[in-house]
């Protein structure tokens, strides 16, 4: 692995360890808020999909690193 490599792969864990931060703070108790859109429903599932984008990320950078291996 070259090092432009290594800082995706590390970009792409900060990104996950970022969602579940999300999610650890968003259970924190709140004040409940007037409108859905502030809940912390809505922060928990953001927190999710960061996670979920970040897997994906990386395993859309591990076939890349997997095609350049091959070539």
């Amino acid at each position: 692995m070259n090092a432009k490599t290594l800082l995706r792969v590390l970009i792409v864990i900060i990104i996950i360890i970022g969602g579940v931060i999300i999610i650890v703070i968003g259970k924190k108790p709140f004040p409940e808020p007037e409108c859905i859109v502030c809940g912390t429903n809505l922060i928990t599932m953001l927190g999710i999909v960061e996670i979920v984008l970040g897997l994906g990320a990386l395993v859309v950078q591990g076939g890349l690193v997997e095609k350049q291996r091959n070539l």
